[in-house]
């Protein structure tokens, strides 16, 4: 019942919602996975499939949400989450998607306090963890 109730609410909270979420993982099949689960909410995605495609992408487009791999073959995830806190006026919320930290892990901790990222997915994840993740950041006060 709950996860109804979740899924209902995200469908009729979003699909007003024309900003798109930038995806970013080295590994397509992760891009594809997250992008199918979002856009079946009726949501817009983009993909960048490394640090320096995700910069450009950021620093020309306009991005809500980012769903950001941690371990990217040419930088590191929150090495991407600077820069874009640098180079971005209104940046988006970024979420650390990885396999390698875990959510109490000091560096995924120090990155939310400072403000670099303002969540964590751990990978593997289901398809409710991201929505609900995605809900947290989209609709904060419900």
């Amino acid at each position: 019942m709950v996860k109804a109730l979740l899924l209902s609410s995200l469908c009729h909270c979003f699909e007003t919602m024309s900003t798109p979420i930038l995806i970013v993982d080295d590994e397509p099949d992760m891009c594809w996975v997250i992008s199918q689960i979002i856009q079946s909410q009726g949501l817009n995605v983009v993909t960048a499939y490394s640090g320096e495609d995700a910069c450009f992408k950021l620093a020309n487009g306009d991005f809500c949400v980012v769903f950001l791999d941690a371990k990217l073959p040419d930088m590191d995830g929150l090495e991407v989450a600077r820069r874009a806190s640098t180079m971005i006026q209104g940046r988006p919320r970024i979420v650390l998607v990885s396999g390698y930290h875990y959510q109490d892990d000091p560096v995924v901790r120090h990155a939310i306090d400072d403000g670099i990222i303002c969540g964590f997915l751990a990978k593997p994840f289901t398809n409710e963890a991201l929505l609900k993740t995605l809900h947290s950041l989209l609709l904060p006060d419900s």
